[in-house]
Order: C-alpha cells, then structure tokens, then sequence
C-alpha cells in the first residue's frame, strides 16, 4: 500500500511545540517546604508522564491534519474468479406496460419484472464481474464492469423504476461489446440481453455486433419478457427478415455463429438456465487492475486531536489540587 503524502510538510515543524507538554513546562506547581515530605510513588511518576503524553498528543495530531496527509490515487491489482458479464437491459417505455403471464393478474410492471430477475441472477453468481448497460433511444451506462457487490445492488435496485424513449436494441449490445474492450481478453464475457420484445437492428449494425462478438469472443444470452399474449420466442411462421419480432431476434442471434442461448422469462427457471450456462464458462480467477481513488486523512487527525484535547480538560478539571493534612509549609 502507497505510504501517506503530505499536502503541506512544512507545518510538521510546529511538531516542536509538543515538547512543553512533554517537558512538564507550564503545569501547575504545588508548593511544599521540601520535596523530602513528599513520599515516593512510583504510580503518581507513571501517571506524570501519561498525562505529559495526552497534553502532547493533541497538539501531535492537529500538526499532522494541518500538513494534510492523504494516500495518492492509485491502481491495484484484484482478483476476478467468475465470468465478465454485461446486463444489456432495456429502458424503452414499453417496459412501462404490466407484466403477467397468460391467464394472470398482473402485478409488477416489466421493469420491476426485470430488476426482480436481474437481481435473481446477480444473487446466484457470486463469483462474477458485473457492468450494466440501459437502452432505449440510446445506450446509457448504468454501471462499469466492477465486482464490488454492493454498487451492483444498488445500481440494480434503481432499474425498478423510470422508463424513456424507444428500443434500439442494435446500439445497446454494441455499447455491452465495447465496454469489453479494455478486458483481459482471457476473461470469459457475458452479455445478457433483458428486454420485452425486439427492434430493427440497422445492416451496418450487424456487421459490427458479428465483427464485435467474434473479436472479444463473447457469449450472448436473450432473456424475453415474454407476457399475456406476446408471441413466443420459437415462432417458426415468422418472417426472419422481421426483427420486430422476437422469434426473427432469435434468428439473427443464432446466425452470428457465436455461444447464444435464448430464454422466456416467464419464471425464475430462466434466470436459473442463463446461469447454468454461465457456470459452464467460468474460469480460473484472473488478475485485473482496479483505480483507487485519492483519499484525505486531515479529518481523521482532527478528530483525534479533538478527542485527545477534550480527554485532557476532563483529567484537568477533575484533578485534585488540595494537599492532604500534614503536609506543606
């Protein structure tokens, strides 16, 4: 670990000024005849030099806080021992619209549907790296690929709500691929796709997505929230030229020749087949490097100068300064 700078070292010089405390310099005298008619205990010479040291002490750390100590950013080197997976999860406003199965009452909309999902499927991989990726219009980066579980919770727990634009589907899994691209590309890469349905996906947008997917070799998952009477995913009557249509998604998936799955989200047993296969990929754990950002340690010596001098003033007022009978001139 990085050892402590100093913003200002020039202010350890007022360190000097713990040496009165430590010196015994302007503590109260008691006045006797002689020092013979004191007795000798070795507790009270202990007790002298403690409350010299807790005199000094405050002035110690409010020297240190005003040099303003910190640990520089920096970059450390983590493991990782699951897969690298990108949620690409969409935001589109039919997302809005409730989510129940044929012949049920609804009671999530697909938004909730999908973050209640998501979060199933976060919870059975503990291992893995996660980044998450919203679409609609257009791509927006929810979360960078991190394994620090409790950001991905939250980032999770934000998706239950708030929907906006159309889906472009094509734009939300070409940001997912290029968020791979500062990877180890030894790492195994994930992307789920979460939506309700499907989208046109432009030419030169395929021939990115194959290019992309064979470059950083990842695997694809489609997980379909599929409600009411939405048209299956196993559709073989419709037109594979119609990507408006899930079953036609599912077809051009299939054709980019890569590791693809497709899944109704009707139940948890979807969530549970996407991280079977996931399971599948997993590898052994790999080195990445990680920021650390910059972090200030001034507050921290404040405190402790503050609770060091308020310790002081209560030993001060609680000091007895009365000599006991027989003693003194």
């Amino acid at each position: 670990m990085t050892p402590p700078h100093l913003d200002h070292p020039m202010a350890l010089w007022l360190l000097a000024l713990c040496l009165p405390p430590l010196l015994g310099w302007g503590s109260g005298a008691i006045t006797v005849a002689s020092l013979r008619a004191l007795p000798r205990d070795g507790i009270s010479v202990i007790v002298d030099g403690g409350l010299r040291v807790l005199a000094a002490l405050p002035v110690l750390w409010l020297t240190l806080g005003l040099a303003g100590p910190y640990r520089p950013r920096a970059q450390v080197t983590r493991l990782a021992g699951g897969a690298h997976v990108i949620v690409a999860l969409d935001r589109s406003l039919s997302m809005h619209e409730p989510f129940a199965l044929r012949g049920r009452k609804a009671t999530e909309s697909k938004t909730q549907a999908s973050a209640r999902l998501l979060a199933a499927f976060f919870a059975r991989n503990p291992h893995s790296r996660f980044g998450i990726v919203g679409f609609s219009t257009a791509p927006i980066l929810i979360m960078p690929l991190t394994e620090h579980r409790a950001a991905i919770a939250a980032a999770i727990a934000a998706q239950a709500s708030g929907q906006l634009g159309d889906t472009d589907i094509g734009s939300g899994i070409a940001y997912a691929l290029a968020m791979f691209g500062r990877d180890d590309p030894a790492a195994p890469h994930v992307i789920l796709l979460i939506t309700d349905g499907a989208g046109e996906i432009p030419e030169q947008v395929r021939l990115y997505l194959a290019r992309e997917f064979h470059r950083v070799h990842a695997h694809l998952y489609y997980l379909y929230l599929r409600a009411g009477d939405d048209p299956p995913l196993d559709d073989g009557l419709v037109n594979d030229t119609d990507m408006t249509h899930p079953a036609a998604l599912d077809a051009y998936f299939r054709s980019l020749h890569v590791p693809y799955a497709g899944f109704e989200a009707s139940d948890a047993g979807a969530v549970a087949a996407v991280t079977a296969r996931i399971e599948r990929i997993e590898s052994r754990p790999l080195p990445y490097t990680e920021d650390v950002p910059r972090r200030n340690y001034a507050r921290l010596c404040f405190r402790l100068a503050a609770l060091f001098l308020a310790l002081h003033i209560l030993l001060l007022i609680a000091e007895r300064r009365d000599m006991p009978a027989g003693y003194g001139a």
